[in-house]
């Protein structure tokens, strides 16, 4: 059963007590990611996550290595769209100097010109290795075509441009404005008593302060079909085809996931079968749902010869054009749900994961979302409502994003034009 507590700084405590297991998971959730940016924000929250094992103002860089070492589970950060999360794995032995040490990194950070420019450096690196992998290029040019200047179409990184602008100021400013307990979340699974962790998240935690929860910004999906296209010197083409989805609440949710995993979800899906088994056309192809807390998608991605876009197109269509009139059969529908039941119940089984589970539900949506609610919701799931969803979905006009050498040119003399 979940507990839920809130400190006298407004910071929120989501547990699971688990005590068959003799491991704990705890994360802190900062509702600061790249939907929450403002454009002369973009990429901050990813750099601050890298500053974070830089030191504290009792800790050098060394000893945070050294006592993550001694914990002996893993110590780690990630920055998504929607939030940065850092975690902790460890023994329920070593739990409370996990803590400690995730609080002093959030509450006491020691920022520095010189570990600033250290950081600076690595991500211009990564936003270089970004701009040579033509997958991520695809996802970023499908976002701008999908919600242009709003802020889901912001990337994770942040431009080369702005990251070299940045001063050690602009991070202070913008850790002063998310950074506070009463935008994040402090989440724990696995064998601990609750009672102690209170105690200890409130000493770990004492000295910061701020308890306003930040509203994300609201998104949409722009009207009218789109095609963005970029040139790039690179063997295949890639190419995203993005339908308007559901928000992450929304009660037809878990249908969308059934039905994009009969679609284009695995090996035996239809848009595998049908592109690569049958015609030979791309190595990858799959379908996917994203959900947000205002707007949803549903993309297509494949990657293909340049010269047949056209053709991998033709057949999406097609087998779109077959949901929308027939819908998936039963044996598909009885096939997917029971991968997705049993998915769901094997990640349950990590104190990680339920552990993320409660921390990100929490600050998004401010609510409980226990693991038996969730699977009583998957097993509501019927073959009505996934191919009534399949065909509201599928009739909506898609956006189409491509990356290809000379794709431009190519396209263009195929009647489609767009470039980036």
């Amino acid at each position: 059963m979940i507990q839920t507590h809130t400190l006298n700084n407004g910071l929120t405590i989501m547990m699971e007590r688990l005590p068959y297991l003799r491991s704990a998971s705890i994360g802190v959730f900062v509702k600061a990611g790249s939907i929450m940016e403002e454009a002369d924000q973009n990429g901050l929250s990813h750099f601050i996550e890298h500053m974070a094992f830089k030191g504290t103002q009792t800790r050098s860089t060394r000893q945070i290595a050294e006592e993550i070492d001694l914990i002996g589970g893993n110590v780690n950060a990630a920055t998504s769209k929607m939030a940065t999360s850092y975690f902790a794995r460890t023994t329920d032995k070593e739990l409370r100097k996990a803590l400690d040490l995730l609080g002093d990194m959030m509450v006491h950070p020691r920022e520095t010109e010189a570990d600033f420019e250290k950081e600076r450096q690595v991500i211009l690196q990564e936003i270089a290795m970004e701009a040579d992998d033509p997958q991520d290029l695809v996802f970023n040019l499908a976002h701008k075509g999908l919600y242009g200047e709003q802020t889901l179409s912001r990337t994770i990184l942040g431009s080369r441009e702005a990251i070299s602008g940045y001063t050690l100021d602009d991070l202070k400013r913008f850790r002063h404005q998310f950074y506070r307990p009463g935008n994040a979340v402090l989440s724990v699974a696995g064998r601990f008593d609750p009672e102690q962790f209170i105690h200890w998240a409130q000493e770990a935690f004492a000295d910061w302060a701020g308890d306003k929860r930040i509203p994300s910004p609201r998104n949409s999906i722009l009207e009218g079909n789109t095609l963005l296209t970029l040139d790039k010197d690179v063997e295949q083409a890639h190419l995203n085809l993005t339908y308007e989805g559901l928000p992450s609440l929304h009660d037809d949710r878990h249908a969308l996931t059934a039905f994009a995993t009969a679609f284009g979800g695995g090996v035996s899906s239809r848009l595998f079968q049908k592109v690569r088994e049958e015609n030979g056309l791309v190595y990858n192809i799959y379908a996917a749902p994203s959900f947000y807390p205002d707007c949803g998608e549903m993309t297509i991605y494949a990657a293909c010869a340049p010269g047949k876009v056209s053709q991998v197109l033709d057949i999406i269509k097609q087998e779109a054009e077959l949901a929308i009139a027939r819908g998936i059969t039963r044996q598909e529908f009885l096939q997917t749900m029971a991968q997705l039941r049993t998915s769901f119940v094997l990640g349950m089984e990590s104190a990680y994961q339920r552990m993320a589970s409660m921390g990100i539900n929490m600050l998004l949506h401010e609510r409980v979302i226990e693991p038996r609610e969730t699977l009583a919701l998957l097993r509501k799931v019927n073959l009505k409502a996934v191919n009534r969803v399949a065909g509201q979905v599928l009739s909506g006009q898609p956006k189409l994003a491509v990356v290809g050498k000379k794709i431009s040119k190519r396209m263009a003399k195929e009647g489609l034009n767009g470039q980036a």
